[in-house]
């Protein structure tokens, strides 16, 4: 796996969920939660058997693109 660079210090990664985060959430659409599973469950699969999740995380960024 590669490193990534630390995010920077104001970096909130819990942050709250606001008016703002409620404007933007939608319901998922059909199908979209088992092609997002499946994309983590090759993600995950790849980690524990200790090949590089390079793969399986490009096929997850291309999965969330086409969800968009």
């Amino acid at each position: 796996m590669t490193a990534r660079a630390k995010p920077p210090e104001s970096f909130d990664e819990n942050p709250l969920f606001d008016a703002e985060f409620f404007a933007r959430a939608r319901p998922a659409a059909p199908g979209e939660a088992a092609r997002l599973r499946g994309v983590l469950e090759q993600i995950v699969k790849a980690h524990e058997e200790g090949r590089s999740v390079d793969d399986a995380i490009a096929q997850a960024r291309e999965t969330l693109e086409v969800m968009k």
